[in-house]
Protein backbone atom coordinates (compact mmCIF):
# COMPACT_ATOMS: atom_id res chain seq x y z
CA UNK A 1 0.00 0.00 0.00
CA UNK A 2 1.41 3.37 -0.95
CA UNK A 3 2.06 5.96 1.86
CA UNK A 4 -0.23 8.06 0.18
CA UNK A 5 -2.90 5.58 0.51
CA UNK A 6 -2.60 4.54 3.93
CA UNK A 7 -3.80 8.71 4.83
CA UNK A 8 -6.68 8.34 7.36
CA UNK A 9 -8.79 11.35 6.70
CA UNK A 10 -11.00 11.90 10.13
CA UNK A 11 -13.74 14.02 10.74
CA UNK A 12 -14.65 14.78 14.33
CA UNK A 13 -18.08 15.63 15.29
CA UNK A 14 -18.77 17.90 18.58
CA UNK A 15 -20.61 20.35 19.88
CA UNK A 16 -17.64 21.32 22.40
CA UNK A 17 -15.05 23.35 20.22
CA UNK A 18 -13.00 22.45 23.27
CA UNK A 19 -12.86 18.67 21.85
CA UNK A 20 -12.72 19.13 18.19
CA UNK A 21 -9.92 21.41 18.58
CA UNK A 22 -8.38 18.97 20.97
CA UNK A 23 -9.05 15.88 18.86
CA UNK A 24 -7.25 18.74 15.93
CA UNK A 25 -4.20 19.58 17.94
CA UNK A 26 -4.46 15.94 19.15
CA UNK A 27 -3.34 14.77 15.44
CA UNK A 28 -1.97 17.52 13.54
CA UNK A 29 1.71 16.27 13.42
CA UNK A 30 0.15 12.53 13.30
CA UNK A 31 2.09 10.84 10.25
CA UNK A 32 -1.51 9.04 8.77
CA UNK A 33 -4.39 10.59 10.67
CA UNK A 34 -5.23 14.14 9.18
CA UNK A 35 -8.24 16.03 10.12
CA UNK A 36 -9.92 17.07 7.10
CA UNK A 37 -13.74 18.25 8.78
CA UNK A 38 -15.18 19.37 12.19
CA UNK A 39 -18.64 19.48 12.37
CA UNK A 40 -20.87 20.98 15.70
CA UNK A 41 -24.30 19.27 14.78
CA UNK A 42 -24.92 16.23 13.36
CA UNK A 43 -27.11 17.20 10.58
CA UNK A 44 -23.39 19.37 9.33
CA UNK A 45 -21.70 15.89 10.07
CA UNK A 46 -23.84 13.79 7.33
CA UNK A 47 -23.48 16.33 4.99
CA UNK A 48 -20.31 16.92 5.20
CA UNK A 49 -19.84 13.22 5.41
CA UNK A 50 -21.82 12.90 1.99
CA UNK A 51 -19.52 15.77 0.38
CA UNK A 52 -16.20 14.89 1.38
CA UNK A 53 -16.45 10.80 2.54
CA UNK A 54 -14.09 10.81 5.40
CA UNK A 55 -12.00 7.67 6.34
CA UNK A 56 -13.17 7.97 9.64
CA UNK A 57 -15.23 9.56 12.40
CA UNK A 58 -15.30 10.58 15.86
CA UNK A 59 -19.02 11.02 16.64
CA UNK A 60 -20.18 12.77 20.32
CA UNK A 61 -22.80 10.77 21.34
CA UNK A 62 -24.95 13.47 22.95
CA UNK A 63 -25.66 16.23 20.00
CA UNK A 64 -27.51 18.90 20.65
CA UNK A 65 -29.91 18.49 17.69
CA UNK A 66 -29.37 14.35 17.50
CA UNK A 67 -28.26 11.28 18.87
CA UNK A 68 -24.74 10.00 17.82
CA UNK A 69 -26.10 6.64 17.24
CA UNK A 70 -28.10 8.53 14.64
CA UNK A 71 -25.79 10.43 13.22
CA UNK A 72 -24.06 7.18 12.64
CA UNK A 73 -26.95 5.69 11.00
CA UNK A 74 -27.18 8.47 8.27
CA UNK A 75 -23.12 8.63 7.61
CA UNK A 76 -23.52 5.08 6.74
CA UNK A 77 -25.97 6.27 4.02
CA UNK A 78 -24.35 8.76 2.11
CA UNK A 79 -20.74 7.56 2.77
CA UNK A 80 -20.43 3.66 3.59
CA UNK A 81 -16.84 3.62 3.79
CA UNK A 82 -16.54 6.02 6.82
CA UNK A 83 -15.37 4.01 10.28
CA UNK A 84 -17.80 5.51 12.79
CA UNK A 85 -16.35 6.02 16.53
CA UNK A 86 -18.65 7.04 19.20
CA UNK A 87 -17.00 9.50 22.11
CA UNK A 88 -19.01 10.08 25.12
CA UNK A 89 -18.30 11.42 29.11
CA UNK A 90 -19.66 7.78 30.44
CA UNK A 91 -19.45 4.52 28.08
CA UNK A 92 -21.26 1.69 29.00
CA UNK A 93 -21.46 -1.97 28.17
CA UNK A 94 -25.04 -1.39 27.07
CA UNK A 95 -23.75 1.39 24.50
CA UNK A 96 -21.20 -0.55 23.24
CA UNK A 97 -23.73 -3.33 22.54
CA UNK A 98 -25.99 -1.03 20.95
CA UNK A 99 -23.05 1.20 19.16
CA UNK A 100 -21.68 -2.28 17.37
CA UNK A 101 -24.45 -3.53 16.73
CA UNK A 102 -25.07 -1.06 14.29
CA UNK A 103 -21.94 -1.10 13.04
CA UNK A 104 -19.57 1.37 15.06
CA UNK A 105 -16.59 0.34 15.43
CA UNK A 106 -15.45 1.14 19.17
CA UNK A 107 -17.01 3.30 21.92
CA UNK A 108 -14.28 5.10 23.93
CA UNK A 109 -14.33 7.59 26.81
CA UNK A 110 -13.58 11.49 25.58
CA UNK A 111 -11.10 11.10 28.22
CA UNK A 112 -8.75 8.89 26.56
CA UNK A 113 -5.36 10.30 25.48
CA UNK A 114 -4.77 11.56 21.96
CA UNK A 115 -1.93 8.50 21.44
CA UNK A 116 -4.59 5.88 22.20
CA UNK A 117 -7.32 7.39 20.31
CA UNK A 118 -4.86 7.47 17.66
CA UNK A 119 -3.93 3.96 17.94
CA UNK A 120 -7.26 2.75 17.96
CA UNK A 121 -8.16 4.42 14.82
CA UNK A 122 -5.42 3.06 12.98
CA UNK A 123 -6.08 -0.55 13.79
CA UNK A 124 -9.82 -0.65 13.06
CA UNK A 125 -9.27 1.20 9.77
CA UNK A 126 -6.57 -0.96 9.10
CA UNK A 127 -8.79 -3.91 9.71
CA UNK A 128 -12.08 -2.61 7.61
CA UNK A 129 -9.70 -1.47 5.17
CA UNK A 130 -8.21 -5.50 4.89
CA UNK A 131 -11.93 -7.28 5.26
CA UNK A 132 -12.90 -4.50 2.03
CA UNK A 133 -9.68 -6.22 0.30
CA UNK A 134 -10.34 -9.86 1.44
CA UNK A 135 -14.17 -9.29 0.61
CA UNK A 136 -13.56 -7.32 -2.64
CA UNK A 137 -11.55 -10.53 -4.19
CA UNK A 138 -14.53 -13.24 -3.94
CA UNK A 139 -17.96 -10.51 -3.82
CA UNK A 140 -18.74 -7.18 -4.91
CA UNK A 141 -17.49 -4.75 -3.09
CA UNK A 142 -19.11 -4.83 0.87
CA UNK A 143 -19.20 -1.62 2.80
CA UNK A 144 -18.54 -1.22 6.46
CA UNK A 145 -21.27 0.24 8.72
CA UNK A 146 -24.29 -0.48 6.44
CA UNK A 147 -25.79 -3.11 8.42
CA UNK A 148 -29.11 -2.87 10.21
CA UNK A 149 -29.34 0.17 12.15
CA UNK A 150 -32.06 1.09 14.65
CA UNK A 151 -33.18 4.40 15.80
CA UNK A 152 -31.80 6.50 18.60
CA UNK A 153 -33.11 8.74 20.62
CA UNK A 154 -33.29 12.34 19.47
CA UNK A 155 -32.88 15.34 21.68
CA UNK A 156 -34.40 18.73 21.44
CA UNK A 157 -32.74 21.57 19.75
CA UNK A 158 -30.42 23.70 22.35
CA UNK A 159 -32.17 27.11 22.66
CA UNK A 160 -29.25 29.47 21.79
CA UNK A 161 -28.60 32.44 24.39
CA UNK A 162 -25.22 33.78 24.12
CA UNK A 163 -22.64 33.33 21.56
CA UNK A 164 -18.36 34.09 21.97
CA UNK A 165 -17.50 37.17 20.24
CA UNK A 166 -14.85 35.77 17.06
CA UNK A 167 -12.43 37.76 14.25
CA UNK A 168 -12.67 35.34 11.55
CA UNK A 169 -10.18 36.75 8.22
CA UNK A 170 -10.92 35.49 5.43
CA UNK A 171 -7.76 34.60 2.90
CA UNK A 172 -7.30 33.17 -0.64
CA UNK A 173 -4.16 31.78 -2.56
CA UNK A 174 -5.22 33.79 -5.78
CA UNK A 175 -8.10 35.96 -6.46
CA UNK A 176 -11.32 34.92 -8.26
CA UNK A 177 -12.25 32.35 -6.07
CA UNK A 178 -15.09 34.01 -4.55
CA UNK A 179 -13.50 34.87 -1.37
CA UNK A 180 -15.27 38.16 -0.81
CA UNK A 181 -18.20 36.46 -2.10
CA UNK A 182 -18.14 34.15 0.89
CA UNK A 183 -17.52 37.39 3.30
CA UNK A 184 -20.33 39.35 2.41
CA UNK A 185 -23.23 36.34 2.55
CA UNK A 186 -21.32 35.02 5.64
CA UNK A 187 -21.63 38.52 7.25
CA UNK A 188 -25.35 39.40 5.71
CA UNK A 189 -26.51 35.50 6.73
CA UNK A 190 -25.28 36.29 10.27
CA UNK A 191 -26.95 39.40 10.17
CA UNK A 192 -30.41 38.10 9.00
CA UNK A 193 -30.88 34.39 9.19
CA UNK A 194 -29.16 33.83 12.58
CA UNK A 195 -31.33 32.35 15.60
CA UNK A 196 -30.95 35.37 18.12
CA UNK A 197 -29.79 39.03 17.19
CA UNK A 198 -25.94 39.47 16.53
CA UNK A 199 -24.34 42.57 15.61
CA UNK A 200 -21.85 41.85 12.30
CA UNK A 201 -19.11 43.87 11.28
CA UNK A 202 -17.50 43.20 7.94
CA UNK A 203 -13.83 45.13 7.05
CA UNK A 204 -12.68 45.39 3.56
CA UNK A 205 -8.87 45.18 3.61
CA UNK A 206 -9.16 44.05 -0.21
CA UNK A 207 -7.01 47.21 -2.21
CA UNK A 208 -9.88 47.41 -4.83
CA UNK A 209 -12.55 47.58 -1.91
CA UNK A 210 -14.37 44.35 -2.85
CA UNK A 211 -16.87 44.58 -0.10
CA UNK A 212 -18.63 47.78 -0.37
CA UNK A 213 -19.13 47.34 -4.18
CA UNK A 214 -20.71 43.84 -3.68
CA UNK A 215 -22.71 45.24 -1.25
CA UNK A 216 -23.71 48.03 -3.47
CA UNK A 217 -22.19 50.57 -1.22
CA UNK A 218 -20.36 52.67 -3.13
CA UNK A 219 -16.82 52.25 -4.64
CA UNK A 220 -13.04 53.41 -3.97
CA UNK A 221 -13.04 56.01 -7.07
CA UNK A 222 -15.91 57.49 -5.70
CA UNK A 223 -14.67 58.27 -2.49
CA UNK A 224 -11.77 60.05 -4.12
CA UNK A 225 -14.12 62.32 -5.32
CA UNK A 226 -16.10 62.93 -2.18
CA UNK A 227 -18.02 60.13 -1.40
CA UNK A 228 -18.92 59.33 2.44
CA UNK A 229 -17.09 56.41 2.06
CA UNK A 230 -13.38 58.75 2.09
CA UNK A 231 -13.92 59.35 5.82
CA UNK A 232 -14.83 56.23 6.67
CA UNK A 233 -12.32 54.31 5.03
CA UNK A 234 -9.69 52.10 7.51
CA UNK A 235 -7.32 54.40 7.27
CA UNK A 236 -8.94 57.34 9.14
CA UNK A 237 -9.41 54.99 11.76
CA UNK A 238 -6.28 56.33 13.30
CA UNK A 239 -7.90 59.24 14.80
CA UNK A 240 -10.21 57.45 16.60
CA UNK A 241 -10.28 57.38 20.12
CA UNK A 242 -9.22 53.79 21.87
CA UNK A 243 -12.07 53.61 23.75
CA UNK A 244 -14.95 55.01 21.27
CA UNK A 245 -19.01 54.57 21.92
CA UNK A 246 -20.91 52.68 19.93
CA UNK A 247 -22.19 55.64 18.28
CA UNK A 248 -18.58 57.00 17.76
CA UNK A 249 -17.49 53.62 15.83
CA UNK A 250 -20.73 53.80 13.81
CA UNK A 251 -19.48 57.02 12.37
CA UNK A 252 -16.40 55.65 11.15
CA UNK A 253 -18.41 52.62 9.35
CA UNK A 254 -21.08 52.31 6.75
CA UNK A 255 -24.50 50.35 7.50
CA UNK A 256 -25.54 47.61 4.63
CA UNK A 257 -29.42 47.53 4.85
CA UNK A 258 -29.44 44.54 6.61
CA UNK A 259 -27.77 45.38 9.24
CA UNK A 260 -24.09 44.61 8.70
CA UNK A 261 -21.92 47.39 8.97
CA UNK A 262 -19.00 47.79 7.45
CA UNK A 263 -15.52 49.33 7.45
CA UNK A 264 -14.80 50.36 3.75
CA UNK A 265 -11.16 50.08 2.12
CA UNK A 266 -8.86 52.39 1.08
CA UNK A 267 -9.48 54.73 -1.25
CA UNK A 268 -6.87 53.65 -3.60
CA UNK A 269 -4.80 50.45 -4.21
CA UNK A 270 -1.65 51.75 -3.64
CA UNK A 271 -2.64 52.95 -0.18
CA UNK A 272 -2.89 49.86 1.31
CA UNK A 273 0.89 49.68 2.01
CA UNK A 274 -0.15 52.85 4.61
CA UNK A 275 -2.25 50.21 6.79
CA UNK A 276 0.13 49.16 9.83
CA UNK A 277 -0.09 46.56 12.29
CA UNK A 278 -0.85 49.11 14.64
CA UNK A 279 -3.46 50.30 13.10
CA UNK A 280 -5.17 46.70 12.68
CA UNK A 281 -4.40 46.01 16.03
CA UNK A 282 -6.89 48.86 16.91
CA UNK A 283 -9.68 48.51 14.37
CA UNK A 284 -9.76 44.68 15.76
CA UNK A 285 -10.11 45.56 19.24
CA UNK A 286 -12.47 48.32 18.47
CA UNK A 287 -14.88 45.99 16.75
CA UNK A 288 -14.44 43.08 19.05
CA UNK A 289 -15.43 45.14 21.95
CA UNK A 290 -18.78 46.46 20.01
CA UNK A 291 -19.77 43.48 17.72
CA UNK A 292 -19.83 39.44 17.77
CA UNK A 293 -18.73 38.46 14.87
CA UNK A 294 -16.09 40.09 12.87
CA UNK A 295 -15.36 38.82 9.39
CA UNK A 296 -12.29 40.38 7.75
CA UNK A 297 -11.31 40.35 3.89
CA UNK A 298 -7.78 40.12 3.15
CA UNK A 299 -6.24 40.79 -0.08
CA UNK A 300 -5.31 37.69 -2.45
CA UNK A 301 -1.50 37.92 -1.55
CA UNK A 302 -0.07 36.46 1.96
CA UNK A 303 3.03 38.84 1.32
CA UNK A 304 1.73 42.19 1.88
CA UNK A 305 2.02 43.78 5.57
CA UNK A 306 -1.75 43.72 5.96
CA UNK A 307 -2.54 40.02 5.86
CA UNK A 308 0.17 38.88 7.67
CA UNK A 309 -1.03 41.12 10.98
CA UNK A 310 -4.47 40.09 10.45
CA UNK A 311 -4.04 36.40 10.64
CA UNK A 312 -2.02 36.40 13.80
CA UNK A 313 -4.76 38.73 15.35
CA UNK A 314 -7.80 36.51 14.04
CA UNK A 315 -9.32 33.85 15.91
CA UNK A 316 -9.78 31.62 13.13
CA UNK A 317 -8.64 32.07 9.38
CA UNK A 318 -10.94 30.42 6.63
CA UNK A 319 -8.73 29.93 3.58
CA UNK A 320 -11.65 30.15 0.04
CA UNK A 321 -10.22 27.92 -2.71
CA UNK A 322 -11.80 26.29 -5.80
CA UNK A 323 -10.86 22.72 -7.27
CA UNK A 324 -8.60 24.34 -9.36
CA UNK A 325 -5.12 22.92 -10.67
CA UNK A 326 -4.34 26.92 -10.22
CA UNK A 327 -4.62 27.20 -6.74
CA UNK A 328 -1.89 24.88 -6.07
CA UNK A 329 1.41 27.24 -6.30
CA UNK A 330 -0.53 30.10 -4.60
CA UNK A 331 -1.63 27.12 -1.82
CA UNK A 332 2.24 26.24 -1.56
CA UNK A 333 3.44 29.88 -0.57
CA UNK A 334 0.21 30.29 1.63
CA UNK A 335 0.59 27.12 3.55
CA UNK A 336 4.56 28.32 3.93
CA UNK A 337 4.05 31.70 5.51
CA UNK A 338 0.80 30.41 7.41
CA UNK A 339 2.80 27.84 9.33
CA UNK A 340 6.05 30.60 9.85
CA UNK A 341 3.49 32.81 11.66
CA UNK A 342 2.23 30.29 13.93
CA UNK A 343 -1.28 30.82 12.56
CA UNK A 344 -1.69 27.03 10.27
CA UNK A 345 -3.41 25.56 14.14
CA UNK A 346 -6.49 28.23 13.29
CA UNK A 347 -7.07 27.84 9.41
CA UNK A 348 -9.93 25.98 7.66
CA UNK A 349 -10.87 25.77 4.51
CA UNK A 350 -13.73 26.13 2.48
CA UNK A 351 -14.27 25.00 -1.34
CA UNK A 352 -15.80 27.05 -3.75
CA UNK A 353 -17.82 25.61 -6.93
CA UNK A 354 -16.63 22.47 -5.75
CA UNK A 355 -19.06 20.55 -8.72
CA UNK A 356 -16.99 22.46 -11.83
CA UNK A 357 -16.32 20.02 -14.33
CA UNK A 358 -12.66 18.13 -14.08
CA UNK A 359 -12.04 19.56 -10.69
CA UNK A 360 -9.27 18.28 -7.89
CA UNK A 361 -11.15 15.35 -6.03
CA UNK A 362 -11.52 16.35 -2.06
CA UNK A 363 -8.69 13.99 -1.75
CA UNK A 364 -6.33 16.35 -3.79
CA UNK A 365 -7.35 18.85 -1.83
CA UNK A 366 -6.30 17.61 1.32
CA UNK A 367 -3.01 16.83 0.02
CA UNK A 368 -2.46 20.44 -0.84
CA UNK A 369 -4.84 22.65 1.31
CA UNK A 370 -4.24 20.59 4.55
CA UNK A 371 -6.86 22.52 6.62
CA UNK A 372 -9.78 21.08 8.30
CA UNK A 373 -12.75 21.46 5.85
CA UNK A 374 -15.94 23.89 6.72
CA UNK A 375 -17.98 23.20 3.76
CA UNK A 376 -18.42 23.47 0.21
CA UNK A 377 -20.24 25.75 -2.24
CA UNK A 378 -22.11 24.96 -5.58
CA UNK A 379 -21.41 26.97 -8.72
CA UNK A 380 -24.78 28.52 -8.78
CA UNK A 381 -25.12 31.16 -11.48
CA UNK A 382 -27.80 33.19 -9.07
CA UNK A 383 -24.60 33.99 -6.82
CA UNK A 384 -23.29 35.85 -10.00
CA UNK A 385 -26.29 37.83 -10.91
CA UNK A 386 -26.53 38.76 -7.16
CA UNK A 387 -22.84 40.09 -7.19
CA UNK A 388 -23.84 42.07 -10.56
CA UNK A 389 -27.13 43.53 -8.80
CA UNK A 390 -25.33 44.14 -5.18
CA UNK A 391 -27.61 41.44 -3.73
CA UNK A 392 -26.08 39.33 -1.62
CA UNK A 393 -27.78 35.74 -2.45
CA UNK A 394 -28.33 34.54 1.00
CA UNK A 395 -30.93 36.61 0.66
CA UNK A 396 -32.35 36.96 -3.12
CA UNK A 397 -32.48 32.44 -2.43
CA UNK A 398 -32.21 31.73 1.59
CA UNK A 399 -33.33 28.09 0.66
CA UNK A 400 -30.89 27.47 -2.11
CA UNK A 401 -28.30 25.40 -1.55
CA UNK A 402 -25.60 27.94 -1.58
CA UNK A 403 -26.90 30.07 1.66
CA UNK A 404 -27.83 26.69 3.09
CA UNK A 405 -24.07 25.21 2.94
CA UNK A 406 -22.69 29.04 3.72
CA UNK A 407 -24.95 29.03 7.27
CA UNK A 408 -23.43 25.47 7.92
CA UNK A 409 -19.72 26.42 7.58
CA UNK A 410 -20.34 29.44 9.22
CA UNK A 411 -22.08 28.03 12.31
CA UNK A 412 -18.74 25.60 12.77
CA UNK A 413 -16.76 28.61 14.08
CA UNK A 414 -19.45 30.92 15.32
CA UNK A 415 -22.63 28.45 16.13
CA UNK A 416 -25.55 30.91 15.46
CA UNK A 417 -28.02 28.70 13.78
CA UNK A 418 -29.69 25.76 15.35
CA UNK A 419 -30.72 24.13 12.04
CA UNK A 420 -27.87 25.40 9.08
CA UNK A 421 -29.89 24.21 6.72
CA UNK A 422 -33.11 26.21 6.97
CA UNK A 423 -32.97 30.29 8.06
CA UNK A 424 -34.47 31.03 11.26
CA UNK A 425 -37.63 31.57 11.60
CA UNK A 426 -37.64 34.97 12.83
CA UNK A 427 -35.49 35.72 9.84
CA UNK A 428 -38.59 35.38 7.66
CA UNK A 429 -39.71 38.60 8.18
CA UNK A 430 -36.46 40.24 7.88
CA UNK A 431 -35.49 38.51 5.02
CA UNK A 432 -38.52 39.39 2.96
CA UNK A 433 -38.47 42.88 4.06
CA UNK A 434 -34.45 43.28 3.13
CA UNK A 435 -35.57 41.41 -0.44
CA UNK A 436 -38.38 44.18 -0.76
CA UNK A 437 -35.99 47.20 0.15
CA UNK A 438 -33.57 45.92 -1.88
CA UNK A 439 -36.45 45.57 -5.24
CA UNK A 440 -37.96 49.05 -4.59
CA UNK A 441 -34.33 50.79 -4.96
CA UNK A 442 -33.79 48.71 -8.07
CA UNK A 443 -37.32 49.73 -9.39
Amino acid sequence: MHEFDRTIRLMVVDDEPRFREKMRGDFEQHYRIKVVALAGTGRDAVSMARDQAPDAAIVDLGLVDMSGLDVAEQIAKVSPGTVVFIATDAPSMDLWRRATALGVRQVFTKTMGGADIGGMLEQEVDKVREEMRRMSEKLPLATPGSGPFGRGVHHAPRQLQSVRRVVIALMSPKGGVGKTTTTVNMAVAAATQADLAVRVAAVDLNEYGCVTLQMNLGSPEKALMGDALLARSILNWQYISDSPSSEEVEEFMVRHPSGVWVVPAVPSPEKVAEISKPLIQKVLTILRNHFDLVLVDLPPSITLDVSWATAELADYIIVVVTPDDQVVPGMNQLNATLTALGCASKCYRTVNQYDQPEGLSMSELDRYIPYPNLGVFPDDVGVKKGRKLGQPYVLLDPNSVYASNVRRCLNQLFPVFSDGAQPAGRSGGIVRSIRNLFRRSAG
